[in-house]
């Protein structure tokens, strides 16, 4: 779930926790939302004090951390304290660790597997060798996750209005109102075209960011086309969505239809690693000092 922050990883961390994830031995779990550092990360509470040579002391509380209740790894976000200075850094902290411990796992509205939980860590004793890709490194570490986890979620909403778009045109082919199908209404025909341009322009969209991370672009670069990817894919995402609910019908409303899954699934894209205001900042931001030409081509 920390993704591509294991690249920064020691050797002793590639083989003690990213090896046994990708052989699906083990989940790692990342932790960086907290109750008052939501979109702004630099109100981030969670400290790391040192407490000897090499040694440190973990404080804070964590929410929403995805796959919190399964993981035997989980990468946290802290402010170290280092000669006067607030540091970001990402430490693997390992999930039994004296002082780690589940506070609350609610349910959301979309389903998850391992849920959300939020985590509290109480005086968790840490070494140096816990310190993932270097002191006050986590901040640059952060945005390549978010990078590559927006991209993702991007994906995730490209199939998704794929899916909900053939679910629709076949009920619209075969269903039958007024003396013809509905796909021979324009009040039904329009919306889908609609959904199929949405559809094809976030695909498209989603290729560019992925080419340009497979070439090694510059990832600031990346990043602010990463976010525009996530905008446009996750907001298209939930109108295409929306749009199937309503050709359905009631039946579009029903718990059993994929119209209403992904209508309900969906609406946590335009929210989780960074909510769509994030995303126009993070965009406008990279349009200012990138340069629209490089945003746009």
């Amino acid at each position: 779930n920390a993704y591509n922050v294991w690249k920064a990883g020691s050797p002793e961390q590639i083989e003690r926790w990213l090896k046994p994830a990708l052989r699906g031995e083990l989940h790692d779990a990342y932790a960086v939302t907290e109750i008052d550092a939501g979109s702004d990360p630099s109100r981030i509470t969670t400290r790391a004090v040192r407490i000897g040579a090499g040694k440190w002391l973990l404080n804070g509380e964590k929410w929403f951390v995805t796959f919190g209740s399964v993981a035997k790894v989980i990468v946290v976000m802290a402010m170290a304290e280092e000669g006067g200075q607030l540091l970001p850094t990402l430490f693997a902290v390992p999930a039994d660790a004296p002082g780690v411990e589940i506070i609350a796992d609610v349910p959301f509205t979309h389903n998850y597997p391992h849920g959300h939980p939020s985590m509290k860590f109480t005086d968790v004793e840490l070494t140096d060798s816990d310190i993932l890709g270097g002191l006050g490194n986590g901040e640059d570490l952060q945005r390549l996750w978010f990078t590559e986890e927006r991209l993702g979620i991007a994906a995730r909403c490209i199939g998704a209005m794929q899916r909900l778009i053939e679910e629709s045109v076949d009920w619209a082919i075969n269903r039958e109102q007024g003396g013809a199908r509905l796909i021979d209404h324009q009040g039904v025909s329009f919306p889908l075209a609609d959904s199929a341009a949405d559809a094809a322009a976030g695909r498209l969209l989603g290729l560019e960011v992925a080419r340009l991370t497979d070439a090694g672009a510059d990832p600031k670069l990346v990043h602010g086309k990463a976010s525009m990817a996530k905008l446009f894919c996750s907001e298209a995402a939930g109108r295409c969505a929306d749009r199937a609910v309503q050709i359905f019908g009631g039946r579009g409303y029903m718990r059993t239809t994929a119209a209403e899954r992904f209508w309900r699934e969906l609406r946590v894209d335009r929210i989780w690693e960074g909510t769509s205001e994030i995303q126009r900042l993070v965009v406008a931001r990279s349009l200012e000092r990138r340069g629209v030409k490089s945003m746009l081509t």
